[in-house]
């Protein structure tokens, strides 16, 4: 069964705000660091950074909170951090939270169903592998099933983030571990951007975040974003990233529109 959106033949998973309930970690902490200076993160900012390599969301944070007046991009000498020891003292609160995060609601009932179903599927994610491990040691649930099948940000072959597609394609190519699916996927890496290798617009990837729908998109993929409620609003306003379908969340993912098997239970 093609399906009306399909046919599928591989899925893609990103990880934090997609799966786990860990966007909100982010800001409570990172309004945590900044307290002492009387500025927040606001929805607006966070709308901008999500998504995006911890370095240069970081950024944008602090060129937003404390613009130089020369040029409002760049971060004014008044800042009294720099990124690296704001990405510092943000680390070292996260990992404790990082342990206790939870699943999103849908996304343990997906996870499962797809192994059931032997869907190959893989975690595409820009976090790195430790924060991954602090994040699913106690997540067996949700991450058992992908087994090996697991690409980090910091992996080593991978030389620029999202919303480049390099992530996808190396979890395509490489994080499944199906042969028919690398030979005819293309290479990542900027020399390959612009060709197809044939079979990525078979190949499904679940985003929360616009950097993750645009390098979706720029994979040749298909994709189904879930945006983060607090600014669903902001984003869509800025204009159609694209999407092949938008949800509210996983557990409106309906899998027989897109040629996977439905659900077996009711939900």
């Amino acid at each position: 069964m093609a399906g009306s959106r399909g046919p599928i033949r591989a899925v893609l998973f990103d990880m934090d705000g997609l799966m786990l309930d860990s966007e909100e970690i982010y800001t409570t902490v990172v309004n945590e660091v900044l307290a002492p200076y009387n500025k927040t993160q606001s929805y607006a900012i966070k709308a901008r950074l999500m998504g995006t390599p911890e370095r240069v969301a970081t950024e944008i944070l602090l060129s937003a909170l404390w613009p130089s007046p020369e040029d409002p991009s760049k971060i004014s000498k008044d800042c009294p951090f720099t990124v690296e020891n704001f990405l510092e003292g943000r680390n070292e609160r996260l990992e404790e939270h990082f342990r206790r995060v939870l699943p999103l609601p849908g996304a343990v009932r997906l996870v499962k169903h797809l192994e059931k179903h032997g869907v190959h599927m893989c975690v595409a994610t820009g976090s790195k592998r430790k924060n991954f491990k602090l994040k699913s040691g106690h997540n067996g649930q949700l991450f058992e099933p992908f087994g090996k099948r697991i690409i980090c940000g910091d992996d080593p072959r991978l030389k620029r983030g999202k919303p480049t597609p390099d992530v996808f394609l190396l979890a395509a190519r490489e994080g499944l571990g199906v042969p028919e699916i690398k030979e005819g996927t293309r290479m990542w890496g900027a020399e390959h951007d612009g060709t197809s290798g044939g079979l990525e617009h078979e190949i499904l990837v679940f985003e929360d975040a616009k950097p993750g729908v645009q390098a979706a998109k720029a994979a040749g993929m298909k994709v189904i974003w879930i945006p983060d409620p607090n600014i669903k609003e902001t984003l869509l306003a800025e204009g159609d990233l694209g999407a092949d379908q938008v949800l509210d969340s996983l557990l409106d993912f309906r899998p027989e529109e897109w040629g996977l098997p439905a659900f077996d239970d009711a939900a």
